[in-house]
């Protein structure tokens, strides 16, 4: 057997377990969509196809709906206007409003395959398979909403950070023109330092041009008000019942016998809770938001310092930094569906497939493990547990138990991740507490070091923090 041969079998065995993995978690998943309790999982996709074709022939017939949708902030008016477009040729390739149920979910399924295929390395199995645990996790949800098309615009921003910079950055904006919540992980993606020509100023670059040329493509053809129209929109939601600062009230009307928290569905397509107390964590989510920024903001500022040029470790602080900000951003969040825990996805997986510190090892293993276990949470709080969730007058103790449980997590895996990022953003790493060799961050077997290594020439030293 040549030197090269075991590694090549071992990779096609890991690439083959990976795909019997993946049919089987997504069998599964196909199965939960089939059962009763669970099949309104997908009403979305007809919200969707509903409201394309009124842009076919809706108005054009004068569907009441329609022109009632039209003369507010406009059709669809809380997605960005990328989104529209997007969701209109989905509507496009379908041929109409009847099969675009199937090419929408199909859609989704074929760029869950990519995604997992492009986290694949070979020897390096470990990013695919966080993908595929952790969105089999969160249940078939994924398939039902868009939410997947700038999850996977992260992902691969996040794999081209160190070799495509100005893709990466444009990436990120794509994801924002879609969904806006990547918009501010731009701040960390411009470390090392965007003044100077390099990797940093690349990202920014690639991040400033694509954003601009969707922003004014958005501004041009639908003008000013539709382009706002997503932010007037979320401004205007009151709390989601699901949102971790609801978590409060959530437990108050359960476990009490007050009855002064009821959940309705709102204009917003919804399920909010009214009564006291509301305004005041209405507010809290405000101050958490500005929080998300300001975190962001410091967390980028440190990167900015503490690395002078890229390298591994400035990769994987990145990285880090990204899965902090968009936790947070889902913490603080006073809307918080459950398509929007598919965003930890792309950041966790590329994460672990490219970890080189050591002392990072035990701590990503945690969070990794800590986030499928919110991904299942999250799943069977909606759609199983929905209506215990809501019930009148008050929740049922177990659905509303498991939902209080996955908030509380979210919590600590955030605060925790922060922690982290904190301590990776500052701290001066030692080669020998940082690097791990390729193999071992593979986790592939390597041979014993020599008793007696010859020290590293000067010139192989490490520069990428300042001391």
């Amino acid at each position: 057997m040549t030197a090269t041969a075991a590694p090549r079998r071992n990779s096609l065995n890991a690439g083959l377990a990976l795909l019997l993995l993946f049919l089987v978690t997504r069998a599964v998943n196909w199965w939960v969509w089939q059962q009763p309790a669970a099949s309104f999982v997908a009403n979305d996709v007809s919200y969707y196809s509903y409201y394309t074709w009124c842009f076919d022939k809706g108005l054009l017939e004068g569907s009441a709906q329609c022109v009632e949708a039209a003369s507010g902030l406009g059709i669809m008016a809380e997605y960005p206007l990328p989104a529209q477009w997007i969701l209109q040729g989905i509507y496009a390739l379908a041929g109409g409003f009847e099969p675009y149920f199937n090419w929408f979910a199909g859609l989704m399924l074929f760029l869950d395959v990519v995604v997992a295929a492009s986290l694949f390395r070979r020897g390096n199995a470990k990013g695919a398979l966080v993908w595929i645990l952790f969105t089999a996790a969160g249940g078939p949800i994924m398939y039902f909403r868009f939410d997947l098309i700038p999850a996977a615009l992260v992902v691969w921003a996040c794999m081209f950070l160190a070799v495509r910079p100005y893709l990466a950055g444009s990436l990120v904006a794509m994801g924002a023109a879609v969904k806006l919540w990547p918009a501010l992980l731009a701040l960390p993606l411009a470390a090392p330092n965007p003044l100077r020509p390099g990797h940093g100023r690349a990202r920014l670059l690639g991040f400033v041009g694509a954003g601009f040329a969707l922003g004014m493509s958005s501004l041009l053809l639908g003008g000013w008000t539709r382009s706002i129209s997503p932010l007037v929109w979320q401004s205007r939601r009151g709390l989601q019942m699901e949102s971790v600062p609801a978590t409060p009230l959530m437990f108050l009307r359960t476990f009490t016998d007050n009855q002064a928290w009821p959940v309705f569905l709102s204009q917003y397509n919804a399920l909010e809770l009214q009564g006291p107390g509301v305004g005041l964590l209405l507010q809290v989510s405000s101050v958490l938001t500005v929080g998300w920024v300001v975190l962001t903001a410091v967390l980028a500022w440190r990167l900015l310092r503490h690395f002078r040029r890229q390298t591994p470790a400035l990769h994987e602080a990145m990285l880090l930094v990204v899965l902090a900000s968009v936790l947070a951003t889902i913490v603080a969040n006073k809307t918080l569906s459950p398509q929007y825990i598919l965003w930890l996805g792309g950041p966790l997986s590329v994460l672990v497939m490219s970890r080189r510190s050591a002392w990072l090892r035990s701590p990503l293993n945690i969070i990794t493990i800590a986030l499928i276990v919110v991904a299942g949470l999250t799943q069977y709080t909606y759609p199983w547990g929905t209506f215990g969730i809501m019930g009148m007058p008050n929740g049922s103790p177990l659905e509303t138990s498991l939902l209080l449980l996955r908030n509380v997590l979210l919590i600590v895996v955030t605060l925790y991740t922060i922690h982290l990022a904190w301590r990776i953003t500052g701290r001066v790493q030692e080669p020998a507490d940082h690097e791990e060799s390729d193999e071992e961050a593979r986790g592939t077997r390597i041979d014993d070091p020599p008793l007696h290594a010859a020290p590293a020439p000067h010139g192989d030293e490490r520069t990428d923090t300042l001391p």
